[in-house]
């Protein structure tokens, strides 16, 4: 039976549309296993060029991720650093690529690209809120870089190298110019525990305090007062005591043995602050840090950070070997399941004595024999670094060599 002309052509077309529809299909298949194929081999460069390029993230920005829109392998992500930008563009010459990788800092900025911190300990989180983890804080008078903004909360960068959010209420903004007019400055530097600092010389009524290591703008300097400016402009009177002029501490400041134990020491009893710095309240590594700085050192942040510089120390079968000042670093050993993990630091005394910030500051020993042995911490020893000598090596910087100070 013969169908009729235009039901053979129906048929026909009908067939062809479905060639088609199995060729288009066949197609989709193809770009899309590709596109999966070049995203995979796209993200595996990302991650490598990380791993061998990028120390640590806290203390650079590189948050990169590889997506495929229209055939096309899209970048996205920020960075820091335009050198590693620019480096990993370079992995992807073999493939057509979408740069969207921002770099910091970016247009939420603006012209202030610095700065200076307003109360005399400023909180910083690892988000921007402040129910989000506090990991550092940073003294009056300190320099930072702001790297982005969300809300009222800044990305900063410490002169540590360290980075956290900052809240506005904290930091007051300058740019590079104004920055450098700090700079050029009369400043005092703190050497107390604490001072409030009042409107007028009467010291009725405070406009805010200061604590160890805060740097503040001299205005005028008496037998009874101290005038001083914070960086948002308010001015203010404090007892004279204990302010040291900014430019000598920073030429002369130096670390031996016998001060940063005696520097140690006079925080003995202060209490335990997860992220604090601040001789009002610090945790380990703050501890180390705060001694060290008021010495003209700038140490990285973490434990886990400065157990990386100056020079490695074998405390011998005794810890004889031990000298005051080196950093002791204490965690879990390395096995077969878990690498080495840094998880605090002290300050030797020499030789098996000891101070760290662990509840409080104090005092501890390796001996069994002392009063203050102990044992727990014996058993997480893990190594020693020696910071005196090592001075303008890798975080171990000096603050009279620090562009922003």
């Amino acid at each position: 039976m013969r169908f009729p002309i235009f039901v053979q052509l129906q048929h026909r077309n009908m067939g062809q549309r479905s060639e088609n529809i199995v060729i288009l299909l066949l197609s989709v298949m193809i770009i899309i296993s590709c596109g999966v194929n070049n995203r995979k081999e796209a993200e595996d460069i990302i991650l490598h060029f990380e791993q061998t390029n990028v120390s640590d993230k806290r203390e650079a920005i590189f948050h990169v991720e590889a997506v495929f829109q229209k055939g096309k392998v899209v970048l996205q992500g920020e960075t820091d650093n335009e050198t590693l930008k620019n480096e990993l563009l370079n992995q992807f010459q073999s493939f057509e690529i979408v740069n969207e990788i921002s770099l910091l800092p970016d247009s939420t900025v603006g012209e202030k690209l610095y700065a200076l911190v307003n109360v005399s300990a400023a909180n910083f989180r690892a988000n921007p809120r402040y129910s989000s983890e506090m990991v550092t804080q940073a003294l009056l008078g300190t320099p930072v870089k702001i790297l982005k903004k969300q809300g009222s909360w800044h990305l900063v960068q410490t002169p540590d190298r360290y980075i956290s959010w900052a809240p506005s209420g904290g930091i007051f903004p300058v740019t590079e110019t104004e920055l450098q007019n700090w700079r050029q400055t009369e400043r005092v530097i703190f050497t107390g525990s604490f001072a409030p600092i009042f409107d007028t010389e009467r010291m009725e009524d405070p406009v805010g305090d200061v604590t160890l290591g805060g740097i503040l703008e001299l205005l005028e300097q008496r037998w009874n007062y101290v005038k001083v400016r914070f960086p948002d402009g308010r001015e203010g009177f404090a007892a004279p005591q204990n302010w040291v002029s900014f430019s000598e501490f920073r030429e002369s400041a130096r670390p031996d043995s016998t001060s940063v134990v005696n520097s140690a020491q006079k925080l003995k009893g202060r209490p335990y602050l997860w992220g604090g710095t601040s001789a009002l309240a610090m945790d380990c590594s703050g501890f180390t840090k705060m001694v060290y700085y008021m010495h003209g050192i700038i140490l990285a942040r973490d434990a886990s950070l400065q157990v990386r510089h100056g020079q490695p120390i074998n405390p011998g079968n005794s810890f004889e070997t031990l000298q005051p000042g080196d950093l002791l670093f204490f965690g879990q050993k390395a096995n077969e399941e878990q690498p080495e993990r840094i998880t605090h630091v002290a300050i030797s005394m020499g030789k098996t004595e000891y101070i760290h910030a662990a509840g409080k500051v104090e005092e501890n020993s390796f001996n069994p024999r002392s009063e203050i042995w102990s044992e727990y911490r014996k058993n997480t020893f893990i190594s020693a670094r020696r910071v005196i000598g090592s001075e303008g090596t890798e975080g171990i910087l000096w603050v009279k060599e620090h562009p922003w100070y």
